[in-house]
């Protein structure tokens, strides 16, 4: 929803007229039970509108986020074996460029249509019409939603969201995320304002380009927050950093009783930073994965009263809705082959792999066996767990202190050094790093040597020496560092997650 509260507001009547009205379209278009539409419209009221419709015939929903590189786009859509395509004008393009998606016969653009192109039907026109209110019957299993996984660690993968995944998803977030009746939440993650939808709480959606969260006009959002009465706000750290920027800069800030954030760690020097710009609102830190959220939080005052001294960062207690394990570091597939989850298992505050299991964990991934094999695991009770990727240990209490991801993780003379660890101790202790990374860059006499980059305004010898000297007194061996000015690659999605694989290929260039 824009600045103006005009015509870019629905209701929820109105909006669940218009998706039973598309719905019937669609299904005399020629969209059948089990068919996969690809979806490729960004967060907004025709999104939702179109989600529901689709879903609503039984169809499968296939979601293409716009921060994935095209050529990857192209090859997700295709892996999916679509009929339909529904999206913005500009998608088209992509859909012209490949010979499997140019096949496509139900092809429906939001924007301008003319004379058959860039797609067969205008959105603006399935929408009119009389409703369909029947519902398609299906399985609970029944895939209901494809969502494409970050890529952090390798190739995207599709997470299947069946029917009864969704339905316990929605449960897990209401019950870890409370909304009241009268709370009208902005919501930077689609499956948040879908569970918005099905909870009847209000959305307001951010004006902002998707693919950019580091560059979020602050003014902007803010400006939003007030003229829509604004209460919660569930966004991506550099989000929420962008807003305070507004808030430290105006002197006035917004009325939220509770800010959720997640999708990257957050340092407590961000937590304290929004706690003094936002004194009257809760700072909740959410924990999980596109394959399992939510998994655990811990609200800002509680993190920030923990021993500043502990390794890693807290998640908070796991969500009693899931059950959570720590398990060996197991960097290959290879080295799970015959070994129990039990023989895995590892003790309190041991740093290992987290494997989670419960209702709202995402079972496999649609139609890769592969990925399925590599990342679920089976206990002897016959229940699926789901590698969560992140390295980290459980304490006596419960809670999950994150460590770093397993793809990062540096085998150096056959000693595991956490990235996450190291980047939290240097933060803490050198002044001057605007963001600091621990990187493995493949060396032949030990494997993986643990080079220092760090996002420094201005090179100084002098911080070299206190980057060499600290990593010494903590016991962590250090190989180089390298300072430099321009910013550390970051992931797409979030901009916020350091983009080790991109930055181990700066690195291995360099040193060759």
């Amino acid at each position: 929803m824009p600045d103006s509260a005009s015509a870019s507001s629905i209701s929820f009547a109105e909006l669940w007229k218009s998706a039973c009205i598309l719905s019937g379209n669609l299904k005399r278009a020629g969209l059948n039970a089990g068919d996969r539409a690809i979806i490729m419209i960004p967060m907004s009221i025709d999104l939702y509108i179109t989600l529901l419709a689709v879903v609503k015939s039984g169809a499968i929903a296939v979601f293409v986020d716009p921060w994935i590189p095209a050529k990857r786009m192209a090859a997700f859509a295709n892996f999916a074996e679509p009929t339909a395509f529904i999206g913005i004008g500009k998608s088209h393009w992509l859909r012209f460029m490949e010979p499997e998606l140019r096949k496509i016969d139900l092809t429906v653009t939001t924007g301008r249509r003319f004379a058959g192109f860039p797609a067969r039907y205008k959105l603006a026109d399935l929408k009119q019409g009389t409703p369909d209110w029947s519902l398609t019957e299906v399985t609970q299993q029944a895939p209901a939603l494809i969502t494409f996984t970050s890529g952090s660690s390798a190739e995207p993968k599709g997470a299947n969201r069946t029917h009864q995944f969704l339905r316990s998803q929605h449960q897990a977030l209401n019950h870890e995320f409370p909304y009241c009746p009268a709370d009208i939440d902005m919501p930077m993650f689609p499956i948040f304002a879908l569970n918005n939808l099905v909870s009847g709480i209000t959305s307001v959606i951010p004006n902002m380009d998707f693919k950019k969260v580091a560059e979020v006009q602050g003014a902007t959002i803010a400006r939003q927050m007030r003229l829509h009465s604004v209460t919660t706000c569930t966004a991506s750290p550099p989000f929420i950093d962008r807003l305070c920027d507004q808030i430290d800069s105006s002197g006035t800030q917004p009325e939220l009783r509770r800010v959720l954030t997640g999708g990257a760690p957050v340092s407590n020097r961000q937590l304290e930073r929004w706690r003094s710009l936002m004194p009257e609102s809760q700072v909740v830190v959410a924990y999980g994965s596109t394959e399992a959220e939510p998994v655990g939080h811990i609200d800002a005052v509680q993190r920030l009263e923990l021993d500043p001294s502990e390794a890693g960062y807290c998640t908070g207690k796991i969500s009693e809705l899931v059950q959570a394990r720590v398990i060996h570091i197991c960097k290959s597939v290879d080295d799970l082959q015959g070994r129990t989850l039990e023989e895995l298992t590892l003790g309190p505050n041991q740093i290992g792999e987290l494997v989670v299991s419960g209702q709202h964990v995402c079972r496999d991934y649609y139609r890769n066996p592969q990925a399925t094999a590599e990342n679920k695991l089976r206990d002897m009770a016959g229940n699926i767990w789901h590698r969560m990727g992140d390295t980290g240990r459980l304490d006596s209490d419960g809670r999950f202190w994150l460590a770093g991801r397993l793809h990062s993780t540096i085998t150096r003379d056959s000693a595991f050094l956490h990235p996450q660890l190291i980047e939290q101790m240097l933060s803490n202790s050198v002044e001057g790093l605007t963001r600091v990374a621990a990187v493995g860059v493949t060396n032949e006499s030990l494997g993986q040597a643990c080079w220092i980059v760090a996002e420094v305004k201005s090179q100084k010898p002098e911080t070299i020496v206190e980057i060499q000297s600290q990593m010494q007194q903590h016991g962590f061996p250090c190989d180089n560092v390298v300072l430099v000015t321009n910013p550390l690659p970051v992931d797409p999605r979030h901009n916020s997650k350091i983009d080790y694989d991109a930055l181990r290929q700066q690195l291995e260039a360099i040193d060759r």
